[in-house]
Protein backbone atom coordinates (compact mmCIF):
# COMPACT_ATOMS: atom_id res chain seq x y z
CA UNK A 1 0.00 0.00 0.00
CA UNK A 2 1.37 3.26 -0.71
CA UNK A 3 1.74 6.26 1.11
CA UNK A 4 -1.30 8.78 1.95
CA UNK A 5 0.08 12.46 1.60
CA UNK A 6 -3.17 13.74 3.00
CA UNK A 7 -5.98 12.89 5.09
CA UNK A 8 -9.09 14.99 6.73
CA UNK A 9 -10.41 14.87 10.42
CA UNK A 10 -13.42 16.08 12.09
CA UNK A 11 -14.43 15.77 15.64
CA UNK A 12 -18.10 16.74 16.58
CA UNK A 13 -17.88 18.45 19.90
CA UNK A 14 -21.23 19.57 19.72
CA UNK A 15 -22.90 19.29 22.97
CA UNK A 16 -24.43 22.27 25.05
CA UNK A 17 -21.91 24.30 26.33
CA UNK A 18 -19.33 22.54 28.12
CA UNK A 19 -15.38 22.05 27.85
CA UNK A 20 -14.98 18.21 28.58
CA UNK A 21 -15.45 16.62 25.06
CA UNK A 22 -13.48 19.47 23.68
CA UNK A 23 -10.48 18.54 26.23
CA UNK A 24 -11.18 15.08 25.55
CA UNK A 25 -10.33 15.77 22.08
CA UNK A 26 -7.51 17.94 21.93
CA UNK A 27 -5.74 15.18 24.09
CA UNK A 28 -6.07 12.40 20.97
CA UNK A 29 -6.00 14.85 18.49
CA UNK A 30 -2.49 16.40 19.23
CA UNK A 31 -1.33 12.70 18.88
CA UNK A 32 -3.11 12.22 15.59
CA UNK A 33 -1.13 15.14 14.40
CA UNK A 34 2.45 13.64 15.52
CA UNK A 35 1.90 10.36 14.38
CA UNK A 36 0.50 11.53 10.70
CA UNK A 37 3.66 13.78 11.11
CA UNK A 38 5.83 11.01 11.29
CA UNK A 39 3.94 9.03 8.44
CA UNK A 40 4.70 12.25 6.26
CA UNK A 41 1.00 12.64 5.80
CA UNK A 42 -0.82 16.13 5.73
CA UNK A 43 -3.18 15.56 8.31
CA UNK A 44 -6.38 18.50 8.04
CA UNK A 45 -8.01 18.59 11.37
CA UNK A 46 -11.39 20.10 12.21
CA UNK A 47 -13.82 20.86 14.58
CA UNK A 48 -17.37 21.40 14.72
CA UNK A 49 -18.62 22.74 18.43
CA UNK A 50 -20.92 24.38 20.13
CA UNK A 51 -18.69 24.82 23.35
CA UNK A 52 -18.53 28.32 24.12
CA UNK A 53 -15.39 27.59 25.39
CA UNK A 54 -13.72 27.15 21.55
CA UNK A 55 -10.68 29.50 22.30
CA UNK A 56 -9.24 26.25 23.76
CA UNK A 57 -8.74 25.45 20.21
CA UNK A 58 -7.32 28.12 19.23
CA UNK A 59 -4.99 28.00 21.88
CA UNK A 60 -4.13 24.15 20.87
CA UNK A 61 -3.60 25.31 16.83
CA UNK A 62 -6.96 23.50 15.99
CA UNK A 63 -9.16 24.60 13.27
CA UNK A 64 -13.06 25.05 14.13
CA UNK A 65 -16.62 25.88 13.13
CA UNK A 66 -18.49 27.06 15.79
CA UNK A 67 -22.27 27.05 16.78
CA UNK A 68 -24.15 28.52 19.52
CA UNK A 69 -24.68 26.32 21.90
CA UNK A 70 -27.80 25.61 23.51
CA UNK A 71 -27.87 27.59 26.81
CA UNK A 72 -26.65 30.42 25.07
CA UNK A 73 -29.71 30.12 22.70
CA UNK A 74 -31.84 30.17 25.51
CA UNK A 75 -30.55 32.69 27.31
CA UNK A 76 -30.40 35.16 24.54
CA UNK A 77 -34.56 34.24 23.77
CA UNK A 78 -33.21 33.20 20.12
CA UNK A 79 -35.92 30.89 18.79
CA UNK A 80 -35.78 26.90 19.40
CA UNK A 81 -37.16 25.75 15.98
CA UNK A 82 -35.00 28.05 14.10
CA UNK A 83 -31.98 27.40 16.10
CA UNK A 84 -32.18 23.49 15.44
CA UNK A 85 -33.64 24.03 11.77
CA UNK A 86 -29.91 25.49 11.18
CA UNK A 87 -27.98 23.63 13.71
CA UNK A 88 -28.69 20.21 11.88
CA UNK A 89 -28.42 21.61 8.72
CA UNK A 90 -24.97 23.81 9.24
CA UNK A 91 -23.71 19.96 10.22
CA UNK A 92 -24.94 18.20 7.51
CA UNK A 93 -23.59 20.79 5.12
CA UNK A 94 -20.14 20.84 6.75
CA UNK A 95 -19.40 17.32 6.83
CA UNK A 96 -20.55 17.45 3.11
CA UNK A 97 -18.32 19.80 2.10
CA UNK A 98 -15.24 18.44 4.10
CA UNK A 99 -16.30 14.64 3.58
CA UNK A 100 -13.78 13.72 5.91
CA UNK A 101 -11.81 10.59 6.02
CA UNK A 102 -12.39 10.21 9.62
CA UNK A 103 -15.45 11.71 11.87
CA UNK A 104 -14.67 11.33 15.75
CA UNK A 105 -17.76 11.90 17.68
CA UNK A 106 -17.60 12.02 21.46
CA UNK A 107 -20.04 11.40 23.69
CA UNK A 108 -23.52 11.53 21.86
CA UNK A 109 -23.77 9.13 18.46
CA UNK A 110 -27.03 10.52 17.47
CA UNK A 111 -25.41 14.20 17.29
CA UNK A 112 -26.72 16.75 19.68
CA UNK A 113 -29.76 17.44 17.52
CA UNK A 114 -30.65 13.82 16.47
CA UNK A 115 -28.80 14.72 12.48
CA UNK A 116 -26.01 12.22 12.48
CA UNK A 117 -28.08 9.43 11.35
CA UNK A 118 -28.50 11.18 7.99
CA UNK A 119 -25.01 12.64 7.87
CA UNK A 120 -22.91 9.56 8.79
CA UNK A 121 -23.05 8.35 5.11
CA UNK A 122 -20.94 11.72 4.26
CA UNK A 123 -17.78 10.68 5.97
CA UNK A 124 -15.24 7.66 5.13
CA UNK A 125 -14.90 6.07 8.89
CA UNK A 126 -17.03 6.50 11.56
CA UNK A 127 -15.46 6.57 15.49
CA UNK A 128 -17.43 6.94 18.61
CA UNK A 129 -16.01 8.09 21.60
CA UNK A 130 -18.07 6.32 23.98
CA UNK A 131 -17.65 7.99 28.12
CA UNK A 132 -18.75 5.69 30.75
CA UNK A 133 -21.97 7.31 31.42
CA UNK A 134 -25.05 6.51 33.42
CA UNK A 135 -26.52 3.13 32.26
CA UNK A 136 -29.91 4.87 32.37
CA UNK A 137 -28.53 7.09 29.36
CA UNK A 138 -26.29 4.51 27.37
CA UNK A 139 -29.27 2.38 27.55
CA UNK A 140 -32.12 4.78 25.39
CA UNK A 141 -33.14 3.39 22.09
CA UNK A 142 -31.96 5.78 20.36
CA UNK A 143 -28.57 5.91 21.43
CA UNK A 144 -27.93 1.79 21.33
CA UNK A 145 -29.26 2.19 17.48
CA UNK A 146 -26.51 4.46 16.44
CA UNK A 147 -23.38 2.63 17.44
CA UNK A 148 -23.72 -0.36 15.28
CA UNK A 149 -23.29 2.54 12.35
CA UNK A 150 -20.29 3.31 13.81
CA UNK A 151 -16.88 1.73 12.84
CA UNK A 152 -14.70 2.19 15.43
CA UNK A 153 -16.20 2.73 19.41
CA UNK A 154 -13.37 3.58 21.68
CA UNK A 155 -13.98 3.58 25.83
CA UNK A 156 -11.49 5.98 27.27
CA UNK A 157 -11.45 4.08 30.52
CA UNK A 158 -10.32 1.12 31.81
CA UNK A 159 -12.55 -1.87 31.16
CA UNK A 160 -11.52 -3.65 34.88
CA UNK A 161 -12.67 -0.24 36.28
CA UNK A 162 -15.23 1.16 34.47
CA UNK A 163 -17.34 -2.11 34.03
CA UNK A 164 -19.35 -3.20 31.22
CA UNK A 165 -20.31 -0.89 28.24
CA UNK A 166 -23.54 -0.96 26.96
CA UNK A 167 -23.53 -2.39 23.27
CA UNK A 168 -25.64 -4.53 20.85
CA UNK A 169 -24.04 -7.50 20.30
CA UNK A 170 -23.58 -6.39 16.48
CA UNK A 171 -21.03 -3.55 18.12
CA UNK A 172 -19.10 -5.54 19.96
CA UNK A 173 -16.59 -6.37 17.92
CA UNK A 174 -15.76 -2.91 17.34
CA UNK A 175 -14.95 -1.67 21.09
CA UNK A 176 -11.98 -0.68 22.45
CA UNK A 177 -11.22 0.44 26.03
CA UNK A 178 -7.93 2.37 25.99
CA UNK A 179 -7.75 3.75 29.33
CA UNK A 180 -7.98 7.16 30.49
CA UNK A 181 -7.25 10.21 28.30
CA UNK A 182 -5.74 13.17 29.34
CA UNK A 183 -4.34 16.29 27.22
CA UNK A 184 -1.16 16.66 28.23
CA UNK A 185 1.95 13.75 28.90
CA UNK A 186 3.94 13.60 32.02
CA UNK A 187 6.90 15.38 30.22
CA UNK A 188 4.91 18.50 29.45
CA UNK A 189 3.78 19.31 33.49
CA UNK A 190 5.79 21.83 34.87
CA UNK A 191 8.12 21.14 37.61
CA UNK A 192 6.92 22.23 41.30
CA UNK A 193 9.27 24.70 41.71
CA UNK A 194 8.59 26.51 38.51
CA UNK A 195 4.40 26.23 39.17
CA UNK A 196 4.71 27.61 42.85
CA UNK A 197 7.19 30.39 41.56
CA UNK A 198 5.09 31.51 38.46
CA UNK A 199 2.13 31.39 41.34
CA UNK A 200 3.51 33.06 43.84
CA UNK A 201 3.22 30.33 46.11
CA UNK A 202 5.58 29.82 49.15
CA UNK A 203 7.45 26.86 49.71
CA UNK A 204 6.17 26.36 53.05
CA UNK A 205 2.82 27.06 51.60
CA UNK A 206 -0.14 24.16 51.09
CA UNK A 207 -0.84 24.73 47.73
CA UNK A 208 -4.54 23.81 47.09
CA UNK A 209 -6.15 23.70 43.77
CA UNK A 210 -9.85 24.84 43.70
CA UNK A 211 -11.98 24.10 40.59
CA UNK A 212 -15.52 23.40 39.79
CA UNK A 213 -14.85 22.19 36.40
CA UNK A 214 -15.08 23.96 33.30
CA UNK A 215 -16.92 26.65 35.30
CA UNK A 216 -20.14 26.24 33.59
CA UNK A 217 -22.14 24.34 35.97
CA UNK A 218 -24.69 26.48 37.62
CA UNK A 219 -23.57 25.44 41.08
CA UNK A 220 -19.97 26.47 40.00
CA UNK A 221 -19.78 29.99 42.08
CA UNK A 222 -21.44 28.64 45.29
CA UNK A 223 -18.68 25.70 45.38
CA UNK A 224 -15.65 27.95 44.29
CA UNK A 225 -17.17 30.44 47.61
CA UNK A 226 -17.39 27.51 49.92
CA UNK A 227 -14.31 25.96 49.06
CA UNK A 228 -12.50 29.72 49.55
CA UNK A 229 -14.20 30.47 52.80
CA UNK A 230 -12.80 26.75 53.85
CA UNK A 231 -9.49 27.63 52.65
CA UNK A 232 -9.03 30.89 54.88
CA UNK A 233 -9.47 29.09 58.32
CA UNK A 234 -5.89 27.47 57.74
CA UNK A 235 -3.21 30.18 57.63
CA UNK A 236 -0.70 27.96 55.74
CA UNK A 237 -2.84 27.25 52.64
CA UNK A 238 -2.17 29.16 49.30
CA UNK A 239 -5.68 28.63 46.93
CA UNK A 240 -5.05 28.54 43.14
CA UNK A 241 -8.50 28.91 41.80
CA UNK A 242 -9.48 27.24 38.29
CA UNK A 243 -12.49 28.54 37.23
CA UNK A 244 -12.71 27.31 33.69
CA UNK A 245 -12.99 28.95 30.83
CA UNK A 246 -16.89 29.36 31.03
CA UNK A 247 -17.12 30.93 34.44
CA UNK A 248 -18.91 33.86 34.99
CA UNK A 249 -19.13 34.08 38.49
CA UNK A 250 -17.53 36.65 40.90
CA UNK A 251 -13.90 36.18 41.55
CA UNK A 252 -12.96 36.71 44.62
CA UNK A 253 -9.35 37.90 45.46
CA UNK A 254 -7.42 38.38 48.39
CA UNK A 255 -4.54 37.26 50.40
CA UNK A 256 -3.24 33.17 49.47
CA UNK A 257 -5.77 33.17 46.56
CA UNK A 258 -4.74 33.30 42.91
CA UNK A 259 -7.12 32.82 40.00
CA UNK A 260 -5.51 31.07 36.72
CA UNK A 261 -5.97 33.09 34.22
CA UNK A 262 -5.62 30.77 30.31
CA UNK A 263 -3.33 28.52 31.99
CA UNK A 264 -4.38 24.86 31.87
CA UNK A 265 -4.38 23.91 35.02
CA UNK A 266 -2.84 20.25 34.83
CA UNK A 267 0.45 21.92 33.46
CA UNK A 268 0.61 23.06 37.10
CA UNK A 269 -0.80 20.19 38.76
CA UNK A 270 2.79 18.83 40.29
CA UNK A 271 2.86 22.14 42.01
CA UNK A 272 -0.31 21.54 43.97
CA UNK A 273 -0.34 19.60 47.45
CA UNK A 274 -4.08 18.78 47.33
CA UNK A 275 -7.33 19.80 45.18
CA UNK A 276 -10.69 20.20 46.24
CA UNK A 277 -12.43 19.79 42.76
CA UNK A 278 -15.93 18.43 40.96
CA UNK A 279 -15.33 14.86 39.51
CA UNK A 280 -16.23 15.59 35.78
CA UNK A 281 -14.27 13.32 33.72
CA UNK A 282 -11.33 15.81 32.83
CA UNK A 283 -10.60 17.12 36.21
CA UNK A 284 -10.96 13.87 38.10
CA UNK A 285 -8.37 11.80 35.39
CA UNK A 286 -5.82 15.08 35.35
CA UNK A 287 -5.96 15.27 38.84
CA UNK A 288 -5.55 11.52 39.26
CA UNK A 289 -2.86 12.11 36.61
CA UNK A 290 -1.07 14.04 38.39
CA UNK A 291 -0.84 12.73 41.67
CA UNK A 292 -2.67 15.46 43.45
CA UNK A 293 -4.79 14.39 46.36
CA UNK A 294 -8.13 15.19 46.03
CA UNK A 295 -11.20 16.08 47.41
CA UNK A 296 -14.21 15.87 44.92
CA UNK A 297 -17.20 16.59 45.12
CA UNK A 298 -20.29 15.59 42.47
CA UNK A 299 -21.84 17.20 39.98
CA UNK A 300 -25.40 16.14 39.10
CA UNK A 301 -25.41 15.97 35.30
CA UNK A 302 -27.43 14.15 32.70
CA UNK A 303 -25.28 11.93 31.35
CA UNK A 304 -22.52 11.59 33.54
CA UNK A 305 -22.12 9.47 36.77
CA UNK A 306 -19.35 11.83 38.88
CA UNK A 307 -20.45 9.83 42.13
CA UNK A 308 -19.41 6.53 40.65
CA UNK A 309 -16.25 7.22 39.16
CA UNK A 310 -14.98 9.42 42.59
CA UNK A 311 -15.54 5.85 44.91
CA UNK A 312 -13.77 3.97 42.26
CA UNK A 313 -10.70 6.94 43.46
CA UNK A 314 -11.77 6.70 47.42
CA UNK A 315 -11.74 2.38 46.98
CA UNK A 316 -7.83 3.07 46.27
CA UNK A 317 -7.10 5.99 48.89
CA UNK A 318 -6.82 8.16 46.36
CA UNK A 319 -9.23 10.54 46.77
CA UNK A 320 -12.12 11.84 49.80
CA UNK A 321 -15.75 12.02 48.26
CA UNK A 322 -17.12 14.86 49.52
CA UNK A 323 -21.57 14.82 49.57
CA UNK A 324 -23.33 16.32 47.20
CA UNK A 325 -24.84 18.90 48.91
CA UNK A 326 -21.65 19.32 51.07
CA UNK A 327 -21.67 22.04 53.85
CA UNK A 328 -18.89 24.25 55.23
CA UNK A 329 -18.16 22.38 58.50
CA UNK A 330 -17.70 18.81 56.36
CA UNK A 331 -15.17 20.38 53.62
CA UNK A 332 -13.32 21.97 56.90
CA UNK A 333 -13.39 18.29 58.39
CA UNK A 334 -11.96 16.55 55.12
CA UNK A 335 -9.59 19.27 55.07
CA UNK A 336 -8.33 18.65 58.10
CA UNK A 337 -7.70 15.28 57.53
CA UNK A 338 -5.51 16.12 54.88
CA UNK A 339 -2.88 18.79 56.47
CA UNK A 340 -1.06 15.26 57.28
CA UNK A 341 2.05 15.49 54.81
CA UNK A 342 2.08 11.64 55.25
CA UNK A 343 -1.96 11.33 54.34
CA UNK A 344 -1.51 13.09 51.53
CA UNK A 345 2.24 11.34 50.30
CA UNK A 346 0.16 8.12 50.43
CA UNK A 347 -2.92 9.48 48.30
CA UNK A 348 -0.60 10.79 46.16
CA UNK A 349 1.08 7.59 45.30
CA UNK A 350 -2.09 5.91 45.12
CA UNK A 351 -3.93 8.44 42.80
CA UNK A 352 -0.25 7.54 40.09
CA UNK A 353 -1.09 3.55 40.78
CA UNK A 354 -4.79 4.25 39.77
CA UNK A 355 -3.82 6.74 36.63
CA UNK A 356 -0.17 5.75 35.99
CA UNK A 357 -0.72 7.01 31.99
CA UNK A 358 -1.94 9.20 29.29
CA UNK A 359 -3.48 6.81 26.80
CA UNK A 360 -4.21 9.91 24.28
CA UNK A 361 -1.75 8.22 22.21
CA UNK A 362 -3.07 4.73 22.05
CA UNK A 363 -6.68 6.32 20.96
CA UNK A 364 -5.44 8.10 18.44
CA UNK A 365 -3.17 5.24 17.24
CA UNK A 366 -6.68 3.52 17.28
CA UNK A 367 -8.13 6.15 14.81
CA UNK A 368 -5.22 6.20 12.81
CA UNK A 369 -5.23 2.95 11.84
CA UNK A 370 -8.65 3.31 10.33
CA UNK A 371 -6.86 5.72 7.38
CA UNK A 372 -3.45 4.60 7.40
CA UNK A 373 -1.39 1.71 6.99
CA UNK A 374 -1.31 -0.04 10.43
CA UNK A 375 2.22 -0.60 10.27
CA UNK A 376 3.26 2.73 9.82
CA UNK A 377 1.09 3.53 12.61
CA UNK A 378 3.21 0.98 15.06
CA UNK A 379 6.25 2.39 13.75
CA UNK A 380 4.88 5.95 14.83
CA UNK A 381 3.88 4.84 17.90
CA UNK A 382 7.60 4.15 18.30
CA UNK A 383 9.39 7.15 16.95
CA UNK A 384 7.34 9.53 18.83
CA UNK A 385 7.66 8.26 22.22
CA UNK A 386 8.39 9.87 25.80
CA UNK A 387 11.83 10.14 25.10
CA UNK A 388 11.18 11.76 22.06
CA UNK A 389 8.79 14.55 23.88
CA UNK A 390 11.21 15.00 26.81
CA UNK A 391 14.15 16.10 24.64
CA UNK A 392 11.83 18.00 22.94
CA UNK A 393 11.32 19.75 25.74
CA UNK A 394 14.75 19.88 27.46
CA UNK A 395 16.70 21.30 24.08
CA UNK A 396 13.52 23.60 23.27
CA UNK A 397 12.97 22.42 19.89
CA UNK A 398 9.71 21.86 18.06
CA UNK A 399 8.33 18.35 17.42
CA UNK A 400 9.02 18.66 13.39
CA UNK A 401 12.54 19.64 14.01
CA UNK A 402 13.21 16.14 15.03
CA UNK A 403 10.95 14.68 12.39
CA UNK A 404 12.71 16.27 9.69
CA UNK A 405 15.84 14.95 10.79
CA UNK A 406 14.58 11.36 10.39
CA UNK A 407 13.87 12.06 7.35
CA UNK A 408 17.25 13.24 6.54
CA UNK A 409 18.81 10.13 8.32
CA UNK A 410 16.54 7.89 6.35
CA UNK A 411 15.10 9.19 3.27
CA UNK A 412 13.25 5.92 2.88
CA UNK A 413 9.35 6.40 2.97
CA UNK A 414 7.80 6.13 6.40
CA UNK A 415 5.69 3.02 5.21
CA UNK A 416 8.55 0.97 4.29
CA UNK A 417 10.26 1.09 8.13
CA UNK A 418 9.37 -1.39 10.97
CA UNK A 419 8.87 -0.60 14.23
CA UNK A 420 12.03 -1.12 15.90
CA UNK A 421 13.69 0.58 13.13
CA UNK A 422 11.53 4.27 13.55
CA UNK A 423 12.56 3.51 17.54
CA UNK A 424 16.02 3.64 16.37
CA UNK A 425 15.67 6.88 14.02
CA UNK A 426 14.09 8.74 16.76
CA UNK A 427 16.47 7.92 19.33
CA UNK A 428 19.23 9.10 16.23
CA UNK A 429 17.03 12.73 16.15
CA UNK A 430 17.38 13.22 19.43
CA UNK A 431 21.43 12.40 19.49
CA UNK A 432 22.00 14.73 16.66
CA UNK A 433 20.64 17.44 18.43
CA UNK A 434 22.09 17.09 21.73
CA UNK A 435 25.44 16.75 19.61
CA UNK A 436 24.61 20.03 17.99
CA UNK A 437 23.82 21.53 21.17
CA UNK A 438 26.82 20.67 22.97
CA UNK A 439 28.84 22.46 20.05
CA UNK A 440 26.87 25.58 21.08
CA UNK A 441 26.39 26.34 16.78
CA UNK A 442 22.92 27.21 15.76
CA UNK A 443 21.06 24.54 14.64
CA UNK A 444 19.25 26.09 11.55
CA UNK A 445 22.67 27.46 10.19
CA UNK A 446 24.20 23.85 10.95
CA UNK A 447 21.43 21.29 8.98
CA UNK A 448 21.78 24.15 6.37
CA UNK A 449 25.04 23.43 5.77
CA UNK A 450 25.26 19.49 6.97
CA UNK A 451 21.89 18.19 5.85
CA UNK A 452 23.28 17.57 2.36
CA UNK A 453 26.09 15.32 3.74
CA UNK A 454 23.70 12.75 4.70
CA UNK A 455 22.22 12.88 1.01
CA UNK A 456 25.39 11.85 -0.41
CA UNK A 457 25.61 8.79 1.65
CA UNK A 458 22.56 7.13 -0.64
CA UNK A 459 23.99 3.73 0.44
CA UNK A 460 24.95 4.54 4.52
CA UNK A 461 22.25 3.20 7.04
CA UNK A 462 20.88 5.70 9.55
CA UNK A 463 23.83 5.80 12.28
CA UNK A 464 26.33 5.82 9.65
CA UNK A 465 24.43 8.98 8.28
CA UNK A 466 24.38 10.23 12.07
CA UNK A 467 27.91 9.68 12.65
CA UNK A 468 29.09 11.44 9.36
CA UNK A 469 27.26 14.54 10.31
CA UNK A 470 28.39 14.49 13.56
CA UNK A 471 32.03 14.42 13.03
CA UNK A 472 31.39 16.52 10.49
CA UNK A 473 30.13 19.11 12.52
CA UNK A 474 33.15 19.09 15.09
CA UNK A 475 35.58 19.33 12.11
CA UNK A 476 33.72 22.38 11.14
CA UNK A 477 32.83 24.10 14.37
CA UNK A 478 36.35 25.98 14.47
CA UNK A 479 35.64 28.22 11.51
CA UNK A 480 32.14 29.37 12.86
CA UNK A 481 30.96 29.71 9.05
CA UNK A 482 28.10 27.49 8.20
CA UNK A 483 27.59 29.10 5.42
CA UNK A 484 31.28 28.46 4.01
CA UNK A 485 30.90 24.59 5.80
CA UNK A 486 27.65 23.85 2.91
CA UNK A 487 30.07 24.73 0.11
CA UNK A 488 32.32 22.92 0.89
CA UNK A 489 29.72 19.73 1.50
CA UNK A 490 28.56 20.56 -1.81
CA UNK A 491 31.53 20.66 -3.77
CA UNK A 492 31.87 16.85 -2.97
CA UNK A 493 30.24 14.28 -4.76
CA UNK A 494 28.13 10.97 -4.07
CA UNK A 495 29.92 9.25 -1.70
CA UNK A 496 30.19 5.63 -3.40
CA UNK A 497 31.49 3.84 0.13
CA UNK A 498 28.45 3.12 2.39
CA UNK A 499 29.47 3.89 5.35
CA UNK A 500 31.31 6.97 4.19
CA UNK A 501 34.59 6.41 6.69
CA UNK A 502 37.07 7.08 4.94
CA UNK A 503 35.38 10.01 3.18
CA UNK A 504 34.83 11.76 6.68
CA UNK A 505 38.08 11.04 8.35
CA UNK A 506 39.94 12.89 4.81
CA UNK A 507 37.42 15.53 5.56
CA UNK A 508 38.53 15.56 9.15
CA UNK A 509 42.02 16.42 8.24
CA UNK A 510 41.49 18.49 5.21
CA UNK A 511 39.79 21.42 7.59
CA UNK A 512 42.24 20.41 10.67
CA UNK A 513 45.24 21.35 7.66
CA UNK A 514 43.10 24.50 7.32
CA UNK A 515 43.09 25.09 10.84
CA UNK A 516 46.60 24.97 10.69
CA UNK A 517 47.95 26.93 8.45
CA UNK A 518 45.70 29.74 9.21
CA UNK A 519 43.04 29.43 6.02
CA UNK A 520 39.52 30.12 6.12
CA UNK A 521 36.72 27.59 4.37
CA UNK A 522 36.95 29.73 1.22
CA UNK A 523 40.67 29.32 0.34
CA UNK A 524 40.08 25.68 1.51
CA UNK A 525 37.09 25.54 -1.49
CA UNK A 526 39.63 26.71 -3.88
CA UNK A 527 41.85 24.26 -3.11
CA UNK A 528 38.86 21.82 -3.99
CA UNK A 529 38.93 23.47 -7.51
CA UNK A 530 42.25 22.97 -8.29
CA UNK A 531 42.55 19.38 -6.95
CA UNK A 532 39.36 18.32 -9.40
CA UNK A 533 41.16 20.74 -12.22
CA UNK A 534 43.96 18.26 -12.07
CA UNK A 535 41.83 15.26 -12.91
CA UNK A 536 40.19 14.65 -16.38
CA UNK A 537 37.83 12.63 -14.36
CA UNK A 538 36.32 13.75 -11.25
CA UNK A 539 37.88 11.87 -8.26
CA UNK A 540 36.55 10.18 -5.78
CA UNK A 541 35.84 12.19 -2.55
CA UNK A 542 38.65 10.50 -0.59
CA UNK A 543 41.47 11.13 -3.34
CA UNK A 544 39.93 14.67 -3.62
CA UNK A 545 40.10 15.74 0.03
CA UNK A 546 43.63 14.01 0.09
CA UNK A 547 45.52 16.07 -2.39
CA UNK A 548 43.39 19.28 -1.39
CA UNK A 549 44.88 18.63 1.65
CA UNK A 550 48.85 18.57 0.21
CA UNK A 551 50.76 21.53 -0.02
CA UNK A 552 51.91 21.35 -3.30
CA UNK A 553 48.66 22.16 -4.09
CA UNK A 554 48.29 25.43 -2.95
CA UNK A 555 49.85 27.69 -5.80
Amino acid sequence: MSERKSIRIVNYAVNGRGVGHLTRLIGINRWLRRYAAYCGVRCEIYFLTSSEADGVLFEEGFASFKLPSKTLVKETGIDKRTYLALAKQWVWHSLGLLRPDLLVVDTFPRGSFGELLSALDLVKQRAFIYRPMKQSFARRPDFQAMLPLYDVILVPDDEAQCGPTVVPTSAQGRVTHTGPVVCREASELWDREEVRETLGVAEDAICVYVSAGGGGDPTSEARLTLALEALRKIPQAHAIVGGGPLYRGRRQRGPRVTWLSGERALELMPGFDLAISAGGYNSFFELMFAGVPSLFWPQDKVADEQDVRIHRAVERGAAVSLPLECTGEQLSSALDALLDPAKRRAMASAAQAFVPRNNARRAAAELLKRVLPPAAVEAAQEAVDDGLLAAARDLGYELHTFLDLMAVLEPRPRAELDAESAGELSRLAVELVEAVAESGAPLDPVRRALDPLARKLPRGTPRERCEVIKRALLAFAPFSDWAGAGMVIRALRTEKEPSGSAMIEALERFLSGLQDEGQDLYQGLARLARAQEAHSEPPCNTDLLHEASAREVIS
